[in-house]
């Protein structure tokens, strides 16, 4: 009987060890994103790329959506990166990313994504400062 619990015992520590191992893979994976997410200056061409499909896919709520993720934590984290290539666009064009991306963001809320925006380098010289 005492040998039965001990080897229930180290069983459920193994399963333990292995689930915490996933949840820390998992939770690796997640950081390794949001790094790259907020990291995206490291290509300016992709994140022009990545805004001009997102002024493209306004009128579609999932690609908007999808989009929304990935902008506003830029903005809210590396809020420089954003406004370099925002100043890149037409008047017109960026116009519609304030209206769709900053006026009605999906996740953070509007005066944190302002904040962030006001406290870039650039962002008194940007068309989002109007």
């Amino acid at each position: 009987m005492r040998a039965l619990v001990v080897c229930l015992t180290l069983l459920s520590c193994f399963s333990l060890a292995f689930a915490n191992q996933d949840i820390n893979t998992q939770k690796l994976q997640s950081q390794k994103q949001f790094i790259s997410n907020i990291n995206q200056c490291s290509n300016p061409a992709q994140l022009d790329q990545i805004i001009q499909n997102a002024l493209v896919n306004v009128s579609n709520h999932e690609k908007r959506a999808q989009h929304a993720a990935l902008l506003e934590e830029l903005i809210k984290y590396n809020p420089s990166c954003f406004v370099a290539s925002v100043k890149k666009l037409d008047p017109k064009s960026c116009e519609k990313m304030e209206e769709s991306y900053l006026s009605e963001p999906f996740f953070y809320p509007r005066e944190d994504l302002r904040a962030s925006l006001a406290s870039a380098k650039n962002y008194k010289a940007s068309c989002l400062a109007s």
